[in-house]
């Protein structure tokens, strides 16, 4: 919510609160789907680790632990919709939802910002792992680097948005009618924190999209798995088109007071850039386990019990061939 002058809020409709325009059930319908297959998919994941590979690495506690806050993402989505109406005009909103409106949208970009490290840290834990017995110095290095840039980036952001008021109170202070502390305070512009913050991620997720490109070609792989690894690390290109939109829309943020009714599209991508990278970073795991329960289930079917006249016998994959 923006520090909102008087003179805008005379020139607005008058409140409709029994049955105002609103942008309908796309933002909770979405937002659940989405977590869904990402909880799908990171359930999959620790089915790997614990029943078949029986092993974790860095980057599978680190997407553990972004599906954390990225539950919180998903709840405070559905609180925003169902009991604080943030789905239509500000001059909708009853006065009574402005300060917890403004405290949820503020924890949403937080843990939004905590989640989208995580998965983050946890490609380019992955991408470690790749090279860490290989002579790709520089690869290391790089990896490292950007390990360090997407730590401070997350401290600097979250620290910005979090006291960016002083006192920090006055941040959520802005109660209708006036919009305004009674009472001394200075604050930095949140719109910018805000589109700074995204568009500084959204490069770094390109930037973290192309490092392993030309990686793979150099691992001892066949070709077909290495356009494999390939094809799911462009799957990232989802998450950058969904940061890049996204950051389009906080830059009209700076040309609004509706912010309320624009905010909309802001939370679906958030929660998408979440999901999709959650999906994206088990997307090789699923795999292990698709191919395992095939072998499994080809085994099943070749020792299953079959009957010829009374004679009933084990078939197995070595004489499976006779009764054909």
């Amino acid at each position: 919510m923006v520090e909102i002058p008087s003179d805008v809020v005379a020139g607005w409709p008058a409140p409709n609160y029994a049955d105002p325009e609103t942008k309908g059930p796309a933002l909770p319908t979405i937002v659940l789907l989405f977590y869904v297959l990402a909880t799908s998919a990171l359930s999959v994941r620790l089915y790997d680790k614990l029943k078949i590979s029986r092993q974790f690495f860095a980057e599978d506690y680190l997407i553990i632990l972004s599906i954390v806050p990225t539950t919180v993402v998903t709840i405070i989505v559905l609180l925003s919709k169902w009991k604080y109406l943030i789905d239509r005009h500000t001059w909708d909103l009853p006065p009574q939802y402005f300060r917890p409106a403004k405290i949820l949208v503020t924890v949403d970009f937080v843990f939004f910002f905590l989640a989208s490290t995580f998965v983050r840290l946890s490609f380019l834990a992955f991408y470690r792992r790749l090279v860490a017995h290989t002579k790709t110095r520089l690869y290391q290095c790089t990896i490292y680097v950007t390990m360090f840039v997407t730590a401070v980036l997350a401290v600097a952001y979250i620290s910005a948005l979090l006291f960016r008021c002083s006192p920090v109170k006055a941040a959520y202070d802005f109660n209708p009618p006036t919009f305004y502390p009674d009472y001394p305070y200075h604050c930095t512009n949140r719109e910018m924190i805000l589109f700074t913050g995204s568009l500084l991620s959204t490069i770094l997720d390109f930037w973290i999209m192309l490092i392993p490109i030309p990686l793979a070609w150099q691992l001892d792989l066949p070709l077909k798995q290495r356009l494999g690894v390939l094809g799911m690390f462009l799957l990232g290109l989802l998450i950058c088109t969904c940061g890049a939109i996204k950051t389009r829309y906080l830059y009209t943020l700076f040309s609004t007071y509706d912010e309320v009714w624009v905010s909309t599209p802001i939370w679906i991508l958030s929660a998408l850039e979440l999901h999709i990278g959650i999906l994206c970073s088990s997307a090789p795991t699923i795999r292990v386990v698709v191919r395992e329960h095939k072998r499994c289930f080809q085994e099943w079917r070749y020792r299953r019990y079959a009957t010829t006249g009374s004679l009933t016998i084990l078939v197995s994959p070595e004489t499976a061939g006779s009764y054909v």
